[in-house]
């Protein structure tokens, strides 16, 4: 079983329109309303998969009970901490030219003294049942930064293999407590190591000297260009087929739920990246904020290529 935990989970919320003009109105065609959050992504991408899967965090108002419906009816166990605040909304606006959507999101509810206390507690009393446990994306204001560094210790403590998917200070200090895996983008092993990445070399050198940081393992995810994926043992580079991008959003999520689930059922490395690769490639050809669905994952898993480096 793998656990999700989102600190600042949120309602996404679509808008598509056929073109935007800054500072007039602007028709929208359709919208649509889901559920997000990394964590809750890897969730339901991971349930997609017929993975048991439970998802924690903090959760409050009228969306927190529409993140949680929406866990539910994919059949995600919800076991979130209730927070006297408002679970956040985050906005998105497709405008019709193909570019990626443009996004706007939400800093969260304030976290009050002792909602951490609790969400330590909730994870002491579930973590020993899970193997698997996934931690990251943004934290919601009054939360400490060294937040990830403290939960991921805890899990470890539990006796999971927990993978880390946070930026900037956050997962500086996440480090430190030596996450078994973590799952950075370009953009994000850029700024941890303070230099430009480009190219298949050094994407491969960046995840070692990542790394070195405190990981044991790296995903390093490269967008259209797929995923190095460094172990201890060895690396390999995964390559997606080519699709038709409709939203990057929960790509990367997706990647490593499909990863993380592939372990879970006893597929080794390469074989669970060509399942993540392919889920981060199956989500990217929804709209707005949904998550690939399983028949879409399985017609693109033969062609992913994954190749040792």
């Amino acid at each position: 079983m793998i656990l999700s935990v989102t600190l600042n989970p949120c309602v996404d919320y679509a808008a598509f329109c056929s073109g935007i003009e800054l500072g007039e109105v602007n028709r929208v065609i359709r919208t649509e309303t889901d559920a997000g959050g990394k964590g809750v992504n890897l969730s339901r991408v991971v349930r997609e998969l017929d993975v048991a899967t439970v998802a924690t965090g903090w959760l409050g108002g009228e969306a927190g009970e529409f993140v949680a419906n929406v866990l539910a009816h994919q059949g995600v166990s919800a076991d979130f901490v209730p927070i006297a605040g408002e679970t956040r909304v985050n906005f998105s606006v497709e405008d019709g030219t193909g570019r990626p959507p443009t996004q706007f999101n939400a800093p969260g509810p304030l976290i009050a003294d002792g909602d951490l206390a609790r969400l330590e507690a909730k994870l002491i009393a579930v973590a020993p049942d899970h193997r698997y446990a996934a931690v990251g994306g943004s934290a919601p204001p009054g939360v400490p930064d060294d937040v990830f560094a403290r939960l991921v210790g805890l899990l470890k403590s539990a006796g999971c293999y927990v993978a880390l998917d946070a930026d900037g200070a956050r997962m500086s200090l996440g480090l430190a407590s030596r996450p078994h895996l973590i799952k950075p983008n370009t953009s994000e092993a850029e700024g941890l190591l303070g230099r430009t990445i480009e190219g298949l070399d050094e994407h491969c050198r960046a995840a070692r000297d990542l790394a070195a940081f405190g990981a044991e393992s790296v995903l390093l995810s490269m967008g259209k260009d797929g995923a190095v994926l460094y172990r201890p043992h060895g690396m390999w580079h995964a390559i997606p087929p080519k699709v038709e991008v409709r939203s990057t959003i929960g790509s990367g999520d997706s990647l490593l739920g499909g990863y993380l689930a592939g372990l879970a059922t006893g597929l080794d490395d390469a074989e669970a990246l060509r399942l993540g690769t392919a889920c981060g490639a199956a989500t990217a050809t929804t709209d707005g904020s949904q998550i690939a669905r399983r028949e879409v994952i399985e017609a693109l898993l033969g062609q992913v290529l994954v190749r040792p480096l």
